[in-house]
């Protein structure tokens, strides 16, 4: 059985690489686990996932939290909102078939969008919670 968080990622990269308006905005799809040596912004990676036990008396579940990182070269707070917007879009309560498990909820719970340092350019942050059953 595939690991819950390895699924649900999975299943989000998929969907982000999906949608059209969001690679055209990156130019490509450039959503990354790890990103490649020398790939150039903009992109979104993911930067963590902290999963807890959510389990009930009579079943096994889990609680995910994600972390989306969008990276920039732009100094336009902008160009990155319309990123986290598509993110969110794709994301937000989506309905995603995992691996060996059933997603309950996928939500957004924070976007932060600010300067980056030392470049000042705008990057952000997206904050996701799902719950997770095994099939």
């Amino acid at each position: 059985m595939i690991n819950p968080a390895v699924s649900l990622q999975q299943a989000m990269r998929a969907a982000l690489m999906a949608r059209t308006p969001l690679t055209s905005i990156l130019g490509g799809s450039h959503i990354f686990d790890e990103v490649p040596r020398g790939a150039n912004p903009p992109f979104v990676q993911f930067t963590g996932i902290e999963t807890r036990d959510w389990s009930v008396a009579d079943q096994k579940a889990h609680e995910h939290f994600v972390g989306l990182e969008i990276v920039t070269n732009s100094r336009s707070r902008a160009a990155v909102q319309a990123i986290a917007n598509e993110v969110e879009l794709t994301l937000d309560n989506a309905t995603l078939t995992l691996v060996d498990h059933k997603l309950i909820n996928l939500r957004v719970i924070f976007t932060n969008v600010t300067r980056t340092r030392p470049t000042e350019n705008f990057g952000g942050v997206l904050r996701f919670r799902a719950a997770t059953e095994p099939l």
